[in-house]
């Protein structure tokens, strides 16, 4: 044994009150831990029955019945026949001012000025404009010292293209335009404007017909159509359709169309004329618009789609309807317990039931087969 442990043997140690832990630290800690415990309880309790609601939902197909309609659509391909009167020159010249196109203007209103002009007077300043001018004494002087030099010609600017509007002589004369009835001011021209019905039927499919826009500052010789005042209180739409559907389609009066020149702006229309052909097996339908959409007064022929047989209801899974006792119906989650609806069956259209007889948004069950009434899913 080593002196030094000899030494510690016999000397006297006193022992110093330590500062540990109070015993109500730890009550606190205690607390602590059990709140942080039943908040944990609580989070996985909640999380637990929105979890299991939600997979319930997704495994019943749960969705509310939400207001909507069914209908069937036919293709249509046909012309448009418009009350339009043509308004042309009555001189030759340049059109200076035009009022705006797709104003809707009174009798008497000025339309356009006409800045008149002889046609062979128009074409006179552009000669003039390309003559060219001699060549000054010092130009010569310049050009020959460049040559000498090996410099290359001078560069000359290039010509600015002249409009119409700037060949004018000054001192032209002003005719004014006007409106000789109301209507819908439209520059754009086809030469089909106020055909008859059996000429605009004539029409095929595959003919091409692209209107032309009279603009400001163009040259017009006398007579020549320049715009058209438009009826815009009324135009028809005129088809021919096989016997099926042309007969299907011929009984219903009023039908919403949806033309491919205007795909957002659907219109109403209402049947005026029919005439079977048994001969071509042919239907010719005449409708009656009375609705201004944009690009009416342009296009002639035009492909649409006509919705016939609309029905408004509630739409909902066609996988949702049961029978009860021979009564058709669905299942609803009420608040939680399950419960049979009886409905009426309006249509079945792609996979879903148009009905009635149910409140909108009520939750209905798309697996009725997991279910059964009187059930409680909490």
């Amino acid at each position: 044994m080593s002196r030094r442990s000899k030494a510690d043997r016999n000397r006297n140690f006193t022992v110093i009150p330590g500062e540990g832990k109070s015993p109500g630290h730890l009550k606190k800690t205690i607390v602590y831990s059990l709140l942080m415990l039943l908040v944990l309880i609580l989070v996985v309790q909640t999380g637990y029955h929105w979890l299991r609601g939600e997979l319930l939902a997704k495994r019943l197909e749960i969705a509310p019945a939400e207001p909507g309609y069914m209908e069937n659509t036919v293709e249509l391909d046909g012309v448009i026949a418009r009350s339009e009167r043509v308004v042309s020159a009555p001189h030759s010249g340049v059109l200076v001012e035009m009022l705006p196109h797709g104003e809707r203007v009174a009798k008497g209103v000025p339309l356009v000025t006409l800045a008149v002009v002889p046609a062979e007077e128009i074409a006179a300043p552009e000669a003039d404009i390309n003559h060219e001018l001699p060549e000054s004494w010092w130009d010569a002087i310049t050009a020959r010292i460049m040559r000498r030099l090996n410099l290359g010609a001078v560069q000359q600017p290039e010509e600015q293209p002249v409009s119409d509007l700037e060949m004018l002589p000054r001192h032209a004369e002003r005719t004014i335009i006007t409106s000789e009835e109301a209507g819908f001011l439209s520059y754009f021209l086809d030469g089909w404007e106020d055909k008859e019905d059996t000429a605009l039927k004539s029409l095929s499919s595959d003919q091409s017909i692209m209107p032309i826009q009279v603009a400001l500052g163009t040259a017009v010789e006398a007579g020549q159509p320049i715009l058209k005042i438009v009826n815009n209180w009324y135009w028809r739409y005129l088809v021919s359709l096989p016997l099926d559907p042309g007969r299907s389609v011929a009984g219903y009066e009023q039908v919403a169309i949806v033309f491919d020149f205007a795909p957002h702006s659907p219109a109403t229309a209402w049947l005026k004329e029919t005439v079977i052909d048994a001969e071509q097996n042919e239907v010719h339908l005449s409708y009656f618009i009375e609705q201004q959409i944009p690009g009416f007064d342009q296009a002639r022929r035009s492909r649409a789609v006509v919705s016939i047989q609309r029905q408004t209801g509630l739409i909902v899974p066609e996988e949702a309807l049961v029978e009860q006792d021979g009564v058709t119906g669905v299942f609803l989650n009420s608040g939680g317990l399950i419960t049979f609806a009886p409905l009426t069956l309006l249509r079945l259209q792609e996979g879903r039931a148009l009905v009635k007889g149910i409140e909108p948004y009520a939750l209905v069950i798309g697996n009725p087969e997991l279910v059964r009434p009187g059930q409680r899913l909490n």
